[in-house]
Order: structure tokens, then C-alpha cells, then sequence
């Protein structure tokens, strides 16, 4: 009898269960024993992070994860020449690959390619990508590794709670819900009449004066400042007023820094400056906003251009590239700057050139009004109650001071950010001696400051020429 055998062969096929627990035993990182909630926990946890690395890697599918981690060390970066470095370094793996980029971070977000032909990238288009990739990340991984996990015991009380009354909430949990939503919305209407109150106290110049006067007392807060040299290496010193103000009368400054929000370092000297640079700002943007009006309305012409480039013009001469050292006067990055210049070399006239520098100077402006509302209810508290209250003595204004024996007989035309240009001109004055000699009616020559002075500083008289006979 011949008997005819087919071996046929049928194809393995793996459980979703199986394929974990193939996993689990490939990979030599410890597993985390708390189920995460969701993604942004996971690239929190170190512990997570490398497990979560190991799961993707197994799938083929690690490199959008390295993208985020990239990014996210961009962002922390302080040093404005690792941060290009850094960069660089993104769009040569990422963009510039045998794979598409595409395929590396697989996502299709439109931005990926308007990002891929250009030279200069930003790190706010870095970080905005990131957003698209996180969410990528976890519609197509984050369901899968999140089931290798137990469902935490609070997850298990939620499904059973539900399920008995899906209906209505508990009155403990709703009562919970009720206070904290009122307590955000307290919180949310307190800051914005703080806000508001800033924009009324702006408007009045005494009052914007006394603000002034509380930000230069602050420079002498020994306890929260420390003070850098500007030609010196980061050495630490007690602040010197003395020594500050012969600074700057030689354009020397001694810069005085402060650490604010647990991790920004801020330079107190340019705080004031940052009052008249959001300023400006805001009043560039309505300018955009009323070029905006008339393009709708066809009455656009090229001078309503020609305003807006000067504006930029003149806000970077005075607070991005001064001709002073040091040539950034305000308390933004070097990266917001290059953007902002590049912006502006490029011809963007749209609120998105200084949005970045508004959210970066707007916290700052904030802390300072907040502690000087403080002060100032502080002390009119005491003054009502008879009681003597210590004030930091403001730092010595040194434009006061002209140095009158450099000049000679001639003319001396002299410019400071204070005061703005004024003319020293030279006046013959007779100066009467103390002794009753034949020389006491001499005539010596002195430099008198003219009434020439363009955009002085609001809230101060104009120095007028006076003659002593």
C-alpha cells in the first residue's frame, strides 16, 4: 500500500500576550511597577523613559523618541552656542538622512516640510513639532505599553464607581470640583486686575516715576542680588554705589543679577528698561493692528510701512543693538534676539516678531509690581501707624554729575540713555575769592548744559541754561 504524506507547514501566530512577555524577557531594564497615565509621565520618569526606549526600539520605532528628547535639551540649554550646536546636530539626523523625515519621526505633519528646506530653524519651530510628535507617539504606541501595566487600584475604584452611578457624581467629589475651579477663578480675576492696575499706574508719569524709584532701590537688595563686572570674570561682590556710579559715568556698568521664579537669572539693572521695551512693543503691535484696519478698508499706503520699519529700527538701536555696551539692554535670551533681528532683516512686520520677547519680559515686569504693591502697602501701613519704616537708599543717578573740567572752551555735544543728546556749551561766569586780592574778578571758563535735549525721560524737567553774574 502506498500511502502519500503532506507535511504542511502553518504559520506561527503570536498572541499579544505572547509578544509581552517575549518582550519582558528580551529586555534587561527593570520594568516600572506603576501604570502611567499618560505620556508626558513617562518622559518625566527616568525609569519609565528607558523602558518605554526599550519597547519602542523592539518595534523599530525608537527615533521619534530621540527626536523629543533632543528637543526637549534644546530647550533647557543656556548657552547660546551648544543650543546651535545642538540644533544643527537635530537637522542633520533627523532631516537630512537617507530616510525621509517622514519616515524617522513618523508623522505627517505638514510643518515637517516647510521645516526641511530651510537654513535657519528655531527652537520655538522645534518645540512646536515636538507637540505633533508627542501626540503621534501616543495614538499609536502609548495604548500598547500602557497595557503591559496593571491598572492602578484608584483606576480599578473609578470603573466600579462609574459603573454603579455613570449618572451622577458624588456630592464629596462635585463639592471638590466646585472649590477648586472657584479658587482658579480667583486666581485668574486677581491677576488680571493686577494687570490692569499696572496699565492705570503706567499712565500717570509721577507715578510711573515712583515705580522707577522702587526698581533702582532694588539694585541695592544685598540679600536676593549678586553682581557681575562687565570686563571681569563672574566673580560675586557686594554691590558698591560709589563704585557703581563711576562706572557708569566711564560706561562701565556693574551688572546686578537676580535669580527669580527658582531658575531665571535676570539683570535688575535692565528692568526698567524692560517697562519702556513692552512698551514700545505694544505700541508697534497697534500699529499693526491699525495697518491691518486700513489694508481691510483699501487705505494701505507705503507710509504706514515706512512707520512700522522705523519702529523696529529704533527698538532694536535702543534695547537689542545698542551702540553701548553692553548692546542687549533688556532681560530677553540671545536666541530671542538673533530671532527678532532676523525677523526684522527679512521684513516680517506682523505681532509675531516680538512675541517671543513679550513672553519672555511680561513675567519679569510682573514680579517687580507685585513686590512693589507689597512695599507700598507695607508702608503707607506703618506711616498710618506712626511707625518709622527703613527704605533702601536709590542709587545715585550719575547723569547728574557733568564732568565740566574735560571740556575746555569748546563745545561738547554729549548723549545718554537717560536724558537723551544734550549740548555743553562753554559761558564765562565770575567767580568771586574768598580773599580780598587784586585776582578775585577773574573769569574762568565753565560748561553749562543748553536747553537742547531730545526725548528726555518723562517725569524730569528739562535742564534750561542759567548765568551767574
Amino acid at each position: 500500500l502506498d500511502f502519500k504524506v503532506e507535511i504542511i507547514k502553518e504559520p506561527k501566530i503570536f498572541s499579544r500576550s505572547n509578544r509581552k512577555m517575549s518582550f519582558l524577557k528580551k529586555t534587561l531594564v527593570r520594568k516600572p511597577s506603576m501604570r502611567p497615565r499618560n505620556l508626558t509621565e513617562v518622559l518625566l520618569n527616568t525609569q519609565h523613559l528607558e523602558f518605554f526606549r526599550e519597547f519602542l526600539k523592539e518595534r523599530k520605532a525608537e527615533s521619534p523618541l530621540q527626536f523629543l528628547i533632543a528637543v526637549q535639551k534644546i530647550s533647557m540649554e543656556t548657552s547660546e552656542k551648544i543650543c546651535k550646536s545642538l540644533i544643527e546636530n537635530v537637522i542633520k539626523t533627523f532631516f537630512q538622512g537617507q530616510l525621509s523625515p517622514e519616515e524617522m519621526l513618523q508623522c505627517d505633519a505638514p510643518i515637517i516640510k516647510e521645516i526641511s528646506p530651510t537654513r535657519h530653524v528655531t527652537t520655538t519651530t522645534l518645540l512646536i513639532l515636538q507637540g505633533y510628535i508627542m501626540k503621534s507617539i501616543e495614538e499609536k504606541w502609548f495604548k500598547d505599553y500602557q497595557d503591559l501595566f496593571p491598572p492602578r487600584p484608584e483606576e480599578v475604584e473609578v470603573q466600579s464607581e462609574v459603573q454603579v452611578s455613570s449618572r451622577k457624581p458624588s456630592k464629596i467629589v462635585s463639592t471638590y470640583l466646585q472649590e477648586s475651579q472657584k479658587k482658579g477663578w480667583l486666581r485668574m480675576i486677581s491677576f488680571i486686575r493686577s494687570f490692569c492696575k499696572y496699565r492705570r499706574f503706567m499712565l500717570n508719569p509721577n507715578k510711573r516715576q515712583e515705580f522707577e524709584d522702587y526698581l533702582r532701590q532694588e539694585m541695592q537688595n544685598s540679600k536676593e542680588n549678586f553682581t557681575t563686572s562687565h570686563n571681569t570674570s563672574g566673580r560675586s561682590a557686594p554691590p558698591s554705589t560709589n563704585v557703581r556710579s563711576a562706572d557708569q559715568e566711564n560706561g562701565d556698568t556693574t551688572l546686578v543679577k537676580r535669580r527669580v521664579f527658582g531658575h531665571r537669572i535676570i539683570t535688575v539693572n535692565f528692568v526698567i528698561n524692560d517697562l519702556y521695551f513692552f512698551s514700545e512693543m505694544e505700541k508697534f503691535n497697534n500699529l499693526v493692528s491699525s495697518a491691518h484696519m486700513l489694508q481691510v478698508n483699501r487705505a494701505y499706503n507705503e507710509n504706514d510701512v515706512i512707520l512700522m520699519r522705523s519702529k523696529m529700527n529704533i527698538i532694536q538701536k535702543l534695547f537689542l543693538n545698542s551702540d553701548i555696551p553692553p548692546k542687549l539692554r533688556v532681560n530677553v535670551s540671545e536666541s530671542q534676539k538673533d530671532a527678532i533681528l532676523v525677523a526684522i532683516t527679512e521684513g516680517y512686520l506682523d505681532r509675531s516678531v516680538f512675541h517671543g520677547a513679550i513672553m519672555s519680559v511680561f513675567p519679569v515686569i510682573m514680579y517687580f509690581w507685585k513686590r512693589f504693591c507689597f512695599w507700598k502697602a507695607t508702608r503707607s501701613y506703618l506711616q498710618y501707624r506712626g511707625k518709622k519704616f527703613k527704605d533702601r537708599k536709590s542709587p545715585p543717578k550719575s547723569t547728574e554729575k557733568y564732568p565740566f573740567s574735560s571740556g575746555g572752551d569748546n563745545a561738547i555735544l554729549r548723549f545718554t540713555l537717560l536724558r537723551g543728546i544734550e549740548w555743553l556749551q562753554p559761558q564765562r561766569e565770575a567767580i568771586s575769592s574768598v580773599q580780598n586780592s587784586s585776582s578775585s574778578n577773574l573769569t574762568q571758563p565753565r560748561l553749562v548744559v543748553s536747553a537742547i535735549q531730545l526725548h528726555p525721560v518723562q517725569g524730569q524737567k528739562l535742564s534750561y541754561t542759567k548765568k551767574e553774574k
